[in-house]
């Protein structure tokens, strides 16, 4: 059955890029400012590369918090600008799966989807059915002493 629907068409921003950029702008801003760090300023205990490494936590965790902030804002915005389409749509009626199973692999196989369905909409157990094989499977190999044969359990002495 063919129907329409409305759908709406808006850009998102990805939110991971953004935070990715927030963290290595934090990153690059704890750099400068360590660079103009005075040695002699840092309290007793600490070095220039402990004072380095928090700046770094601090400001390229708080970057990833401000980009994810700020790709908030843009989606935010985003949903007022979004624009509204009419498409056609196709829905199935059908709540049975393994009916819905059985038409989208009639439709793969480019074949029509009610041609082998019987009266009440199910296709025929003859037509399910595997096809036969001519020649069996060779027997698994019982003279395997171990018992690690292919049809025993591990550990029986079958």
């Amino acid at each position: 059955m063919k129907d329409q629907i409305d759908v709406s068409v808006r850009r998102s921003p990805k939110y991971s890029v953004f935070m990715g950029i927030g963290a290595v702008l934090g990153i690059v801003l704890a750099g400068i400012l360590a660079v103009f760090v005075d040695p002699a300023d840092m309290p007793m205990g600490y070095t220039v590369a402990k004072g380095l490494g928090l700046l770094l936590l601090v400001l390229g965790i708080g970057g990833l918090f401000l980009g994810g902030l700020v790709a908030l804002i843009l989606d935010w915005r985003g949903r007022k600008t979004s624009k509204e389409f009419r498409v056609d749509a196709q829905i199935d009626m059908v709540d049975d799966p393994k009916e819905i199973a059985r038409r989208r692999i009639a439709e793969a196989r480019g074949e029509d989807p009610d041609a082998d369905a019987g009266d009440d909409g199910t296709a025929s157990a003859s037509q399910d059915a595997a096809p036969a094989v001519d020649d069996p499977a060779p027997a698994a190999d019982d003279g395997d002493d171990a018992g690690a044969g292919r049809d025993s359990a591990p550990g029986s002495t079958v």
